[in-house]
């Protein structure tokens, strides 16, 4: 008669710090404990192809890990459900439709959300959001539709609201996928709105040269310094009072924190994302551990992005061990410097490197190299030999 494992991991979300968790629990099991993977879609999506499966460069499966297939392949318990707070004394996470799932640690990688602040919506049906990812396409699709059917022979207006690297690879990616949606028949008029002096703040003055360039000749107007302040069903209104007529709205904002953190108990930055140390580990003591998006450590601000999600995944896997040893974490150090890269949607792409600036194709061949061969760590769902 086999025994229950004595102790539980939960991943309450697996996005790129928790999915790393996954993997090395495929090669790896620990003894006498159960990983469950907490998620409400069946798939995780990996955010840097998305600009690339919008260009056409690859099919909207090669972004997408099967959790179903990997959690089965390392032997880990998935559950496709939402959480709903958390029973701290208890160590339950608290479902929204079924009993509580106990946990010994607890890793919570739920993201952010587009933040709509200071904006008035008068038709939300306008609005299509980046995230959640895994229902990206589905909507802006159903979106279009609508427009197309109202709308048929006129241009499709595009707004894309979001200067930073993600809002302009969408602005220069999304135009491929509407006339492959439509038929290729369709006019685009694109227009970036970002609230920044330039585009893809943060990055060296001539990258967002090169990224203005590279927007410029498609024909993509961008208002900068300004803000969206309403949504209505046919035109969105800047903060100078300037509308621009719109069909699809794009939201590709700043981060806010998903409501569910404001519920699970936990102490929380001014934005509502969980407050860590630099152990990632909550400031509260408890064995939860706030990773990606979801968690601010505390001292100098970071900025919500992937490449640190992806870089906390180590430490937060021997960190699990070492709670569950009853030992010290580590720390986390996040990189001074990263490398950049954004996807310009047409076989090339502008890159950014130690205080220097480059682009062209090999840049997106390096693209290319980098996201494949991150994607394939989770697309391998065979059962690794001797690990049971």
């Amino acid at each position: 008669m086999s025994m229950l494992p004595r102790r539980d991991i939960v991943l309450l979300g697996v996005g790129h710090t928790n999915a790393h968790v996954l993997a090395m629990w495929r090669m790896s099991p620990l003894p006498d404990v159960r990983l469950t993977c907490i998620s409400p879609f069946p798939v995780a999506t990996y955010s840097g192809m998305l600009p690339g499966v919008l260009a056409g460069d690859y099919p909207p499966a090669a972004m997408e890990i099967d959790l179903v297939r990997l959690c089965a392949a390392a032997g880990a318990r998935l559950i496709s459900s939402e959480a709903d707070g958390l029973d701290l004394p208890s160590r339950r996470v608290l479902m929204r439709d079924r009993p509580p799932v106990p946990f010994d640690v607890l890793s919570v990688g739920v993201g952010s959300v587009p933040s709509y602040r200071g904006v008035t919506l008068d038709n939300d049906h306008v609005v299509v959001t980046a995230k959640p990812m895994q229902t990206f396409l589905a909507r802006l699709a159903a979106r279009m539709d609508a427009v197309r059917q109202a709308r048929p022979a006129h241009a499709l207006r595009l707004v894309v609201v979001g200067g930073g690297a993600a809002g302009v690879e969408l602005a220069l990616c999304l135009p491929a996928f509407v006339r492959r949606h439509c038929g290729g028949t369709v006019d685009v008029l694109t227009t970036l709105v970002t609230a920044s002096a330039e585009v893809v703040p943060g990055s060296l003055p001539v990258t967002a040269t090169r990224a203005l360039a590279a927007l410029s000749q498609r024909g993509i107007a961008v208002h900068a310094q300004r803000r969206v302040v309403a949504v209505h069903e046919d035109r969105v209104r800047l903060d100078d009072a300037t509308p621009l007529e719109a069909d699809v709205v794009v939201w590709v904002t700043g981060a806010s924190a998903p409501p569910l953190l404001r519920t699970l108990g936990l102490p929380t930055d001014d934005r509502g994302f969980l407050l860590t140390d630099a152990t990632l580990r909550s400031t509260s003591g408890a064995p939860v551990f706030a990773v990606g998006d979801s968690g601010t450590i505390a001292g100098p601000p970071l900025p919500k992005a992937g490449v640190f999600a992806v870089r906390q995944g180590p430490v937060l896997w021997r960190n699990i061990g070492r709670v569950l040893d009853g030992t010290a974490p580590e720390p986390y150090t996040p990189q001074r410097t990263f490398l950049k890269l954004l996807n310009t949607g047409d076989g090339r792409a502008i890159g950014e490197w130690r205080g220097h600036s480059f682009e062209g194709r090999l840049a997106w061949r390096l693209k290319d190299h980098i996201d494949r061969a991150f994607i394939a760590r989770y697309q391998d769902y065979s059962t690794p030999p001797m690990t049971r």
